[in-house]
């Protein structure tokens, strides 16, 4: 079925089978399929998770929320319309209105003033490591 014809020195055809050239063809699919595997992995599937987490904060999103813009504009959330937030920016309540696009992250009303307490120590497979008592 997969073959080709020679021509000998005499004039008579003969079939002979291209198994290596349908082996490399398999072979070459099976890569693409493999980069195409890595490359969701790497790159499609943690931009999915952070979109998904994104609109999680926005839908979650609360008058005093600290917010951070995509221009590194900081302050606290004043009033949410819609699609549009208006965030309070200094001491003299200088009032901007972004859309929750614009909105790079936020930080909750009860994290704000929190200090971050000591990362609890972990082994090399993420088992809490317990104090050797002497």
């Amino acid at each position: 079925m997969f073959g080709l014809l020679n021509f000998d020195g005499e004039g008579a055809a003969t079939q002979t089978m291209a198994g290596g050239d349908m082996m490399g063809t398999l072979y070459s699919i099976g890569l693409l399929v493999v980069m195409f595997v890595v490359f969701y992995f790497l790159l499609i599937r943690p931009q999915r998770k952070r979109d998904k987490e994104m609109k999680e904060q926005m839908a979650k999103l609360m008058v005093g929320d600290k917010v951070v813009t995509i221009g590194g504009l900081v302050g606290l959330v004043a009033n949410i319309k819609d699609d549009e937030v208006t965030i309070s920016t200094s001491a003299a309540n200088t009032l901007v209105t972004f859309t929750k696009s614009s909105i790079q992250s936020v930080v909750k009303r009860e994290d704000i003033g929190k200090t971050p307490s000591e990362p609890e120590k972990t082994g090399f497979f993420g088992k809490k490591k317990e104090k050797k008592e002497e």
